[in-house]
């Protein structure tokens, strides 16, 4: 049996189905409490090769994929291997998701969130 795959034409997937994929992948690692806003800059919002989605930026350009991952996380957890478990889990994901290589994952730690009972 041969593993050669027949092409019937294009396949594309919308940024917005990357950056979908990374934001509800993001929010199941344990640790991360929920998404942070990207910081507003106007040469962004003019590029047609960014992508964004509730905390996630996708740069596109040159054909290759950077994910910027804007986040708060728990007080207990040890942020730095929070993170790594995240770039993991978000390369992990687009890649059995849809097959294409990820340059990188840049993970921005914006705050840490106490619940109302620890700041009581």
């Amino acid at each position: 049996m041969s593993d050669e795959r027949q092409s019937f034409g294009r396949i594309e997937v919308a940024p917005g189905v990357l950056t979908m994929i990374a934001h509800l992948t993001a929010l199941k690692v344990k640790g991360v409490r929920k998404m942070a806003s990207p910081p507003a800059e106007m040469s962004r919002f003019f590029r047609r090769d960014i992508s964004r989605h509730d905390g996630i930026v996708l740069d596109m350009s040159d054909g290759e994929m950077t994910f910027d991952v804007y986040v708060y996380m728990d007080p207990d957890v040890n942020v730095m291997e929070t993170s790594r478990r995240l770039q993991a889990a978000i390369v992990e994901s687009i890649d059995k998701m849809v097959g294409v290589p990820v340059k990188a994952v840049n993970i921005h730690v914006e705050d840490v969130v106490f619940s109302q009972e620890e700041t009581a």
